[in-house]
């Protein structure tokens, strides 16, 4: 009987403790906004960590990718933070490229979007 207990118990913990968990995980991915820049002029490795480097300036962005082949940058920042496409646009500017496109989003991109 105290066996049956105990693995009862056991069992109801480790099933609220997954369900937390899982709560915890979809609230940081729906807090995030992920972003995609199709920028012109990227033509070399060296050209994409000056961008990186002036988007890496935003407050919270993270997991910052170039394609230098595509010519396009993602990456996420807070919802909270999330700049305006004309702060996108400046940042670009400053890194000496042209921002042509610039998408918004609630979950990431996929590499194979274009």
């Amino acid at each position: 009987m105290k066996t049956t207990i105990k693995t009862t118990a056991i069992t109801l913990v480790m099933l609220f403790a997954t369900l937390f968990t899982t709560n915890t995980v979809n609230a940081q991915t729906t807090e995030k906004t992920y972003i995609k820049i199709v920028v012109d002029g990227l033509s070399c490795p060296f050209c994409a960590y000056g961008l990186e480097k002036n988007l890496k300036k935003l407050k919270g962005a993270k997991d910052v990718f170039i394609s230098v082949e595509e010519g396009y940058t993602t990456f996420n920042v807070p919802k909270e933070s999330r700049p305006t496409e004309d702060e996108l646009k400046k940042i670009v500017k400053d890194a000496g490229f042209t921002a042509r496109e610039i998408s918004f989003s609630d979950k990431p991109f996929t590499k194979d979007e274009k």
